[in-house]
């Protein structure tokens, strides 16, 4: 499915993701708090120990992507964090710490990395990409709205930071959502309660695949299907 057709699938603002949405994702976080998941990584593609730069989503740090960082560290690849401790958005500090991060990362590994990003984190991953293309190898996006407004329940507290954010960033957003001169695989789910599955669809190109999973929003990072659709991704950068 193209971008084109998914757009007239789009629900208005009005949609069914709201409060009781919003409960269901705390809900299904709380539960997978609870009751910790330990996936084996046995029957994924192994890596080959390029870096993997993991960044988290919207309103989180890079405590949230400790698991989904764990399994690509199993796998065999250099797992490196941010050091983000709050996403607050595209803020004109973040833009600059992450382009920091990757070009330090690059230097000292002297080859282009992976970027592996959640929510918010993958677009800030795609927006890295699109101003970094040699240092990047592959994106990875898991439940990103690369449409824009985004339709989500937390819009009270994007609207709250709005005014913190990178004008800059905020005029490319359409561009940072179009195709980009590197594989990126866009993974979402349509039970997803935060964002509207059909803004995390990527339009069809080279390079560029969209991968169903089942689950919440919340819980994507220690999510079976998206951890192997992750180590796929990785693999075939390679």
């Amino acid at each position: 499915m193209t971008m084109r057709e998914a757009s007239a699938r789009f629900p208005e603002p009005h949609s069914n993701l709201g409060l009781h949405s919003l409960a269901r994702e705390m809900e299904a976080f709380a539960a997978m708090a609870l009751r910790p998941q330990i996936h084996p990584v046995d029957d994924l593609p192994e890596g080959d120990g390029h870096t993997v730069l993991v960044l988290p989503g919207f309103l989180a740090g890079d405590w949230t992507t400790a698991r989904l960082r764990e399994v690509i560290a199993a796998l065999g690849y250099r797992v490196v964090p941010p050091d983000i401790f709050f996403n607050a958005g595209p803020t004109k500090q973040m833009l600059a710490h992450l382009e920091r991060k990757l070009t330090e990362l690059v230097e000292t590994t002297g080859a282009p990395i992976s970027l592996v990003g959640v929510s918010l984190g993958g677009v800030l991953a795609r927006q890295l990409a699109l101003d970094n293309p040699k240092a990047v190898r592959c994106v990875v996006t898991l439940c990103s709205p690369i449409r824009y407004p985004v339709i989500t329940p937390l819009q009270p507290f994007a609207q709250a930071l709005t005014p913190f954010h990178e004008p800059s960033w905020l005029d490319r957003r359409n561009e940072i959502g179009g195709a980009l001169p590197m594989p990126v695989t866009a993974i979402y789910s349509e039970e997803d309660g935060i964002v509207d599955w059909r803004q995390c669809l990527q339009d069809e190109a080279p390079g560029a695949i969209n991968v169903r999973v089942t689950g919440a929003h919340t819980t994507i990072g220690s999510n079976r299907e998206a951890h192997r659709a992750v180590a796929r991704a990785l693999a075939a950068a390679i």
